[in-house]
């Protein structure tokens, strides 16, 4: 193929290498797109259904997907006899613990709400578990619905229904937790604001604040970037000036 005195000869060896990575740098960039969207679709539900008035817990029986990252406030008591420990928690570069206990509603019967008390610290071993304490008597929180923080790789739970007043878990799944201990508890759980009683160290984020739209943005530049530049040293590599190639007609002797 000849242009303006130049003309392209793609190779093998160069043509499939492009052919392989150029798609896929494509793909990576347009897969970051749609993630940009997703975060912002999500932050934007997040917003708004926290700007929704406050839901009570006390006075309703159930609760659906909707729910998720409403403000809610919830009146009873706190269930001291058993605590799990979320597991590779970091706070300021500091590793530890995400504090989850049992409350229960007063009123008519509700199902048992988990509260995300905050975070405490791993400690100077991870044998010696930090001490796990709950305010007595009837006390009102205020916080979040949502679910517990995810892990990038799920193990196996643990035992959930366990005998230590405290145990440690890699994750935690409400649904798992309800079914380990025979209980009915609220498809979500209680992030707490701050300030509430039996809150620990609190430091919380908006959903996708740690990768934000504009971050997944960044990194489509970046691939559809890889992917012209391969372009280009694709086309360099194989066009040359024509009066640069061997005359076919003519060939050396």
């Amino acid at each position: 193929m000849r242009f303006a005195g130049f003309e392209f000869r793609p190779t093998l060896y160069p043509s499939i290498a492009f052919a392989l990575l150029f798609p896929a740098l494509l793909a990576l960039g347009f897969w970051q797109l749609h993630r940009a969207v997703e975060k912002q679709t999500l932050l934007d539900d997040e917003a708004s259904r926290q700007a929704h008035v406050t839901l009570d817990l006390n006075r309703v029986a159930a609760v659906d997907t909707a729910d998720r990252f409403r403000s809610v406030r919830a009146s009873g008591r706190y269930l001291g006899d058993r605590h799990w420990l979320l597991d590779n928690r970091v706070f300021r570069g500091q590793p530890g613990y995400h504090v989850f206990s049992l409350f229960a509603l007063d009123g008519a019967a509700h199902p048992l709400l988990l509260v995300d008390r905050g975070w405490v610290s791993l400690g100077p071993s991870r044998d010696l578990l930090p001490p796990v304490d709950v305010p007595t008597g009837v006390v009102t929180l205020n916080g979040r619905f949502d679910n517990p923080p995810s892990v990038g790789l799920k193990l196996d739970s643990g035992d959930l229904a366990g005998l230590a007043p405290v145990t440690v878990q890699q994750h935690l799944d409400i649904a798992e937790l309800a079914a380990a201990l025979g209980a009915d508890l609220f498809p979500y759980a209680l992030v707490l604001d701050a300030d509430q009683p039996g809150a620990y160290q609190r430091d919380w984020q908006m959903a996708g604040s740690t990768m934000t739209p504009e971050r997944h943005l960044g990194y489509a530049v970046q691939w559809f970037g890889l992917a012209v530049a391969l372009l280009i040293i694709y086309l360099g590599v194989n066009t040359r000036r024509a009066n640069e190639l061997p005359d076919e007609r003519h060939p050396a002797s």
